[in-house]
């Protein structure tokens, strides 16, 4: 089943509201969370998916360095792109000529996101895509 962002936010009564020039963001105490208005409908996607990680973590926006905090901010959107790519669609985009955009754009996420949830595909992940496709282009 695909994962779906705005559902799972109305489900946890969670606001979303667009705001122009503004870096995605949410206010977890009054369930609202903020993107950046004129973000593609992929890009709105995969920064609703992020903030619900957050919220669910309990995150408050601190750390006490610039490197956790990049460490956390990688760490959450990885698990976003977990959520919304499954290794069955994974699978499914890599049958083919390997053409990350089109791929990305197949699963209905932003470069960064495709990019992140393949480079942290695990072993048995891995194995899971080799046997739904085992002649086609394998992830390295």
């Amino acid at each position: 089943m695909r994962y779906h962002p705005w559902r799972h936010a109305r489900d946890l009564d969670i606001a979303i509201e667009f705001v122009p020039n503004l870096r995605a963001r949410a206010t977890y105490s009054a369930g609202l969370i903020q993107i950046r208005a004129g973000l593609s409908q992929r890009e709105r996607r995969a920064a609703v998916a992020h903030e619900i990680v957050h919220y669910e973590r309990g995150d408050d926006g601190v750390a006490c360095s610039r490197w956790h905090l990049q460490k956390l901010e990688r760490q959450v959107h990885l698990e976003a792109a977990r959520r919304l790519i499954t290794i069955e669609d994974l699978a499914d985009a890599v049958i083919g000529e390997p053409d990350y955009p089109c791929m990305a754009q197949k699963l209905w996420v932003d470069d960064y996101t495709f990019r992140l949830r393949l480079a942290y595909v695990s072993d048995e992940e891995r194995e899971q895509i080799q046997h739904l496709c085992p002649s086609e282009w394998r992830i390295a």
